[in-house]
């Protein structure tokens, strides 16, 4: 089984792709930015198995990020998605999102990075008796 390796990051402002990109691998991360919907998608479609996260804005000209995430969930249900906005979302857009971590903008770095090593190193321990 190969290694998912790489944090897709994926925001129409190419400054926010690049700040998270820098500070996610100042801490060891790999990760591939995008600042267009469309690009991002098509690419995890066709190299999936190298993804293990997707970081990616809610409001974005072309597609917004709930839709992408249902894109990516259809695409390989193994890739996390952590979605995140500067607006405020109602239950039934969060409830859209189920598993999925939800970041509020603006993000601080420290947070980014906890919330990212939170989904990728996440095993629940079953006690057993």
């Amino acid at each position: 089984m190969a290694v998912r390796k790489i944090i897709a990051i994926i925001d129409d402002e190419s400054d926010i792709v690049q700040l998270f990109s820098d500070a996610l691998k100042a801490v060891g991360f790999k990760t591939m930015g995008f600042s267009d919907p469309l690009a991002a998608t098509e690419y995890i479609k066709s190299h999936h198995s190298d993804f293990s996260l997707v970081l990616t804005d809610w409001r974005m000209p072309k597609m917004t990020g709930i839709e992408l995430t249902g894109l990516i969930s259809s695409i390989d249900s193994e890739i996390k998605v952590i979605l995140m906005s500067a607006y405020e979302l109602d239950r039934d857009e969060l409830k859209e999102i189920q598993k999925n971590e939800y970041l509020k903008k603006p993000i601080h770095v420290a947070k980014l990075i906890e919330a990212v090593k939170s989904q990728l190193y996440s095993e629940r321990i079953i006690e057993t008796k």
